[in-house]
């Protein structure tokens, strides 16, 4: 089992120095990063009981019990909420998140329903730019090129529109390159 018995919080920039520090010596090394949506909780559903540490905690220990339930031995890496960057399972070994994906990279759960809430303002938009960072954070710990970031949507035998018709690929990767770049440039000048 990789699920955290207590899931750890992050800020952006905690997030990428945690990365940095991962050595990825279990055997396991992700070649990508897929991308998801959580849908159920959505971003109301989220406010009302996830935001703040406790409420996080919680609420990522139940999603986690849920899957669980499922008799998965792993599930979604992360889950990137309004305020932090959660983690849920252990970095270092696979997760699951997507039939297609399981086994080569990291699931990135977005909370939300990008299909009806909006990706581009409010609690959708802080969402978007914490998720941008944690995977551009992935992308840099790993060497990962952001086109290699997938969508849910992308595996087919899946059936999922995930992570949601208001999120574009092409502005997310877009967003995620000029972070990793940002990134990159602090640290040359540091």
């Amino acid at each position: 089992m990789t699920f955290l018995a207590t899931p750890l919080h992050f800020t952006p920039a905690d997030f990428a120095a945690y990365c940095a520090s991962l050595r990825w010596a279990k055997g396991w090394r992700p070649s990508a990063i897929t991308v998801h949506n959580t849908a159920l909780p959505n971003l109301k559903q989220w406010a009302k009981a996830g935001l703040g540490i406790a409420g996080g905690t919680q609420r990522v220990k139940n999603l986690n019990s849920y899957y669980k339930s499922l008799k998965w031995h792993s599930g979604p890496h992360l889950f990137v909420a309004p305020d932090f960057i959660w983690l849920a399972c252990d970095l270092e070994a696979d997760g699951v998140h997507a039939s297609c994906f399981n086994k080569t990279s990291v699931g990135v759960e977005m909370v939300g329903d990008y299909a009806t809430e909006p990706f581009d303002s409010g609690d959708g938009a802080k969402v978007r730019d914490n998720a941008v960072a944690a995977v551009a954070a992935l992308c840099f710990a790993l060497n990962i090129a952001p086109a290699a970031i997938r969508f849910h949507r992308e595996c087919l035998r899946d059936h999922h529109d995930c992570p949601g018709k208001l999120v574009d690929k092409t502005d997310f990767v877009a967003r995620v390159t000029t972070a990793l770049a940002a990134g990159k440039t602090r640290k040359e000048h540091a």
